[in-house]
């Protein structure tokens, strides 16, 4: 391990990873009905572009009983958001390097004992960005780790 991967270490001992809705200098979309990117039972109709892209991507992947890697992932949900008309690209980043070839996993085969997640959506309420799907997200999210 390089110096700077020691001490990235020491300054986070959690690993994580977490795929962003877009390039910093863009914006994320919120869509009006996520129906559109034909989800299982989506939570409410309203939700953000970038999630509903990634779990098409991931349903699409349970479903096929396939292994994708992290870029693999990626190319996908871009393909999704760009046939339906979204200019934004997600992005992945890392507490540690990670070759992005390696397969994507929500948990590692080698994780042990308990799981958490924290699923965030905010909506800001009353503020000139305000968005309507972020909690919708947050439960289809948490029902597809759940599931």
């Amino acid at each position: 391990m390089s110096a700077f991967g020691e001490q990235a270490q020491k300054v986070i001992p959690s690993e994580f990873r977490m795929i962003s809705g877009c390039h910093d200098a863009q914006t994320s979309a919120d869509v009006s009905n996520v129906g559109a990117f034909q989800l299982p039972n989506p939570c409410g109709k309203a939700g953000g572009a970038c999630t509903a892209a990634l779990l098409k991507v991931l349903y699409e992947m349970n479903e096929r009983r396939e292994t994708w890697s992290w870029v693999d992932v990626l190319r996908k949900m871009r393909t999704n958001l760009d046939g339906m008309g979204y200019e934004q690209v997600p992005q992945l980043t890392s507490s540690r390097m990670i070759s992005v070839t390696d397969s994507m996993e929500i948990v590692p085969a080698t994780q042990q004992g308990v799981r958490r997640a924290v699923l965030i959506g905010i909506n800001y309420v009353g503020q000139s960005g305000e968005l309507s799907g972020c909690h919708n997200d947050v439960f289809n999210v948490k029902d597809y780790l759940v599931n």
